[in-house]
C-alpha cells in the first residue's frame, strides 16, 4: 500500500523536475548558440605550451595564423598564434569551437577589412611570425597618450657588424617601461659609459696591484638613431680609442652604465655588470699558453694578451 501511495504522490513531482531541468538545458544551449560573434569580441587562446593569450582579433588573422591584438594607451601588441598550437579557446568567456573562431575571423574581415599602418607608428619585429611566442609590436611615437616611463631594462654583449670576425663594439638592447613593466614609447637620448680594468705599472697603481678601474668609452645616441627589435630598441656602441677587442691590457669583462634621457620625464639609469667585451675561447686560450698567437692571419693582428693583476 505504501508503495502505491508513494508512486502516486511523487510521480508528478519527478515529471515536473525533469521538465524544469530540460528547460534549463535548453536555455543554456541557446545561450551558447547565441554567443556574441561581433568583431569586438574578446578571444582567449591557450596554446600547447600552456601559455594563454587574450585580446581582439586582428584583420590579419586567417585560417593558418590567428593574430590577437591587445591595446594599452598608444601601444598595440599584435601576437601571432598558429592554429596548430591552439588547444583551448573561448569567445567572451564562453567555450567556443574552431568553427566559431573561423566565423568570427570572417566577420572581422567583412566589417573591418585590412587597414594601413599610420605614418606615426613604428613597427617592431618581423612582418611574419609563424611561431606562437613571437610578438610583433606597434608603438606610436611619444605623445600625450603615451604611458610615462618608470624604468629601463637592458642587456649588452660584444658584437661584430662588418665583414671581418673582429669585435667592433657593444650592442645594447633596452626597453623603456611604464609603472607596470610594459614597454612604452620614448623620445630623447641614450647615454652610455663603459668601465673596465686596465693594466698599469705597479708603482703607478700600487693600491690596485698594477691595474686601474677606468672609463674606456662614452657615447650619446639619439633614440631615433637606434633600431627596433621586437618590443625593444637596439643601440650600437663602437669601441673608441681604447678597444677591448685589440687591447689586451683591458680586462675581458666590464661594467656598462646606461642613461635614458627623456625630456619632460627625467633620466632613467641601469647598470650592466660583467658585460663580456670580447669572445671567450678555451681553445684559443690553450693555444696562447703554448706560445702560439691567439688570432690567425688577418683576424686581429694587434691583439695583446691580457695579464691578470
Amino acid at each position: 500500500m505504501y508503495d502505491s501511495i508513494a508512486s502516486v504522490s511523487f510521480a508528478p513531482i519527478l515529471v515536473a523536475l525533469m521538465f524544469v531541468m530540460a528547460g534549463f538545458l535548453a536555455l543554456a544551449t541557446g545561450h551558447v548558440f547565441a554567443q556574441d560573434l561581433s568583431p569586438s569580441a574578446i578571444v582567449e587562446l591557450t596554446t600547447a605550451s600552456g601559455r594563454t593569450f587574450r585580446g581582439n582579433l586582428s584583420p590579419k588573422s586567417d585560417l593558418q595564423t590567428v593574430y590577437l591584438t591587445t591595446r594599452r594607451g598608444s601601444i598595440e601588441l599584435c601576437r601571432p598564434i598558429s592554429w596548430n598550437a591552439i588547444r583551448h579557446l573561448t569567445i567572451n568567456e564562453l567555450p567556443a569551437s574552431f568553427e566559431k573562431l573561423a566565423t568570427l575571423i570572417t566577420k572581422v574581415h567583412d566589417e573591418q577589412g585590412s587597414h594601413a599602418t599610420p605614418g606615426d607608428v613604428i613597427t617592431i619585429g618581423p612582418s611574419t611570425a609563424p611561431r606562437e611566442n613571437q610578438v610583433a609590436v606597434q608603438q606610436r611615437e611619444a605623445g600625450p597618450m603615451t604611458a610615462p616611463i618608470s624604468s629601463v631594462s637592458s642587456w649588452a654583449t660584444f658584437k661584430s657588424w662588418d665583414s671581418d670576425p673582429s669585435v667592433d663594439g657593444l650592442e645594447v638592447t633596452f626597453t623603456p617601461e611604464d609603472a607596470q613593466g610594459l614597454p612604452t614609447a620614448a623620445k630623447g637620448f641614450l647615454e652610455a659609459e663603459l668601465y673596465a680594468f686596465q693594466n698599469a705599472s705597479f708603482s703607478s697603481v700600487p693600491q690596485g696591484q698594477g691595474a686601474r678601474f677606468a672609463k674606456i668609452g662614452s657615447w650619446r645616441i639619439p633614440l631615433d638613431q637606434t633600431f627596433p627589435r621586437y618590443d625593444a630598441r637596439v643601440a650600437r656602441l663602437p669601441y673608441q680609442a681604447i678597444s677591448p677587442a685589440t687591447d689586451g691590457s683591458v680586462s675581458p669583462l666590464g661594467t656598462l652604465v646606461i642613461k635614458l634621457v627623456v625630456p619632460g620625464q627625467g633620466t632613467f639609469s641601469a647598470s650592466l655588470e660583467d658585460v663580456r667585451l670580447r669572445p671567450y675561447s678555451a681553445i684559443r686560450d690553450a693555444n696562447v699558453l703554448r706560445g702560439n698567437p691567439r688570432f690567425y692571419g688577418d683576424e686581429n693582428p694587434r691583439y695583446v694578451p691580457y695579464t691578470t693583476p
